[in-house]
């Protein structure tokens, strides 16, 4: 049996998915921007339907989420 060839073979999409979301999360705001545009022009982003819930809700939503998020503690590990 052969050995298998790391530059023949298929990637693990496991580990490939792995290292996409690391790379999301270090990611700068121009290397966010070229990433959609890449995604978008391979037809893989959609626009995501409107949410069920009313305006008011969630915009009251949104801003808990950043008033917790601006919080001292919030980002502490």
């Amino acid at each position: 049996m052969q050995s298998p060839c790391p530059h023949c073979d298929q990637p693990d999409l496991t580990l490939l998915r792995l290292v996409l979301i690391g790379e999301l999360l270090v990611a700068d705001d121009a290397l966010l921007l070229r990433l959609a545009a890449v995604m978008q022009a391979c037809g893989l982003l959609q626009d995501s339907p409107e949410p069920d819930a009313p305006h008011v809700a969630l915009v009251r939503t949104r801003q808990a989420t950043l008033a917790y998020l601006q919080r001292p503690h919030a980002n502490d590990p």
